[in-house]
Order: C-alpha cells, then sequence, then structure tokens
C-alpha cells in the first residue's frame, strides 16, 4: 500500500514549541520569508528483534540549529555535492561525515519531503532519504555536532520524547512514528517500495485547543 507524511500527521499532532508562538506575536506578515537552505537528511536503519533501530544524533545546545534535538544525520547543500543529483550526494556525504558509514545513492529511498515554516529565520528545504546500514559497517560519533549518537528503537526513542527525556521535531517525530508502526526492516522496506513523497510545508493556526501544526495538502 503506497503511503506518505500526510497520512501519519492526520493522526500525531506534534506540539508547537512555545519559541515558535513567541515568534508569532511579532511575525510581519509583509516581510519577506527567508530562503529555505536546500538540505539532505537520512534515516539510517539497521535489522533488530523484536524492532529495527534507528541510529540518532544527540544535537549539542550550542547548535546554532536545532539546539539539543535528537536527529537523524543531515546537513545543508555544498558546492561539493555534483552529479545528476546533487542532494543525493549531499545526503551520502552528510552521512559519512557524521557517522563514518559509506553508502552509495543507490543505497536511498525517498522517503520524506519537509519545508521550514516560514515564520522561521532559519529554513530548511529537506528531503529524507531511508538506508540500511550496509554489511560490514558500524556508526560513530564522528560529527563533532553531538553530545552523543546511538542506535535506539523509534518506539524507544519516541516514549524519551513523551517523558520530556529528548525533544524531537515534526519531522523527526513523524517518521520515526511510522517506523515504529511499521516495526520491522522487511515492512519499512515494503511501504519504501510504493512511497510517495509529498512537499509538508507546516503552517501554525490558533484552535480552541491551543497553537497547532496545521498541514495543507502537499504536492508530490
Amino acid at each position: 500500500m503506497a503511503s506518505n507524511s500526510l497520512d501519519v500527521l492526520a493522526r500525531v499532532r506534534p506540539p508547537v514549541p512555545p519559541l515558535l508562538v513567541a515568534r508569532i506575536a511579532g511575525w510581519d506578515a509583509d516581510a519577506a520569508p527567508a530562503e529555505p537552505r536546500r538540505s539532505a537528511s537520512v534515516v539510517l536503519i539497521r535489522p533488530s528483534a523484536p524492532e529495527l533501530e534507528v541510529y540518532l544524533l544527540h544535537r549539542h545546545s550550542r547548535m546554532a540549529f536545532a539546539a539539543s534535538m535528537v536527529v537523524f544525520p543531515g546537513g545543508g547543500l555544498d558546492p561539493a555535492d555534483t552529479g545528476p543529483d546533487p542532494l543525493l550526494a549531499c545526503a551520502v556525504r552528510e552521512t559519512y561525515e557524521e557517522t563514518g558509514v559509506l553508502l552509495a545513492a543507490a543505497d536511498l529511498w525517498p522517503w520524506a519531503h519537509w519545508v521550514t515554516p516560514e515564520i522561521e529565520p532559519r529554513r530548511f528545504d529537506t528531503k529524507f532519504y531511508l538506508a540500511v546500514l550496509p554489511p560490514g559497517q558500524e556508526a560513530r560519533d564522528v560529527s563533532g555536532e553531538t553530545v552523543r549518537a546511538d542506535w535506539a528503537t523509534p518506539s524507544r526513542a519516541l516514549a524519551a520524547a513523551e517523558r520530556g527525556a529528548i525533544g524531537l521535531m515534526p519531522p523527526t517525530l513523524s517518521i520515526l512514528t511510522e517506523l515504529a508502526e511499521a516495526r520491522t526492516l522487511s515492512a519499512v522496506l515494503e511501504l519504501a517500495e510504493d512511497r510517495v513523497v509529498v512537499t509538508v510545508r507546516p503552517q501554525v493556526e490558533q484552535t480552541a485547543d491551543g497553537w497547532q501544526f496545521v498541514y495543507p495538502q502537499g504536492t508530490p
């Protein structure tokens, strides 16, 4: 069955960070939003029983973007990223620089596409790729941007976020939720075979239940 990011976002409601709510009050609707930087992120997974594991980076609190957040390896497009698909080259490069794992473009499955809300001063246009840890390789923390990096089951990471032990941004939360629901490597790869990648452009609205993210219909 084909799946896309909006399927899980219809059920999952990531909390709106207080800092984002504070920015809304000072937002000038006539101001030109910051241009999002093209970037790539890789959801590196490996088989485990009874649930697969995913490699997560716990970022330093001093980072200019996503400080103290738990994220997947990735980063912005660089002039060195060339070839038929520069973003694939970016994904391969960033994975190697942050985990020591060397992937090939053929190892990457397109999974999601998110664009940071317009009210954020730092914006990214990020494509997320799924990749299985190649045989004989080990991931290790070599990025210099993290407090630590380790493997965790998606459900364990989600439970840690639920009790406030770690912070997850909406893309990370939604992807981990899908992985937790699929549970096994074979089930995730089956989803990847028919995956429909839509562009998710979160917006923030105030409702009777408080501030919430809303997601206009994405486009393939």
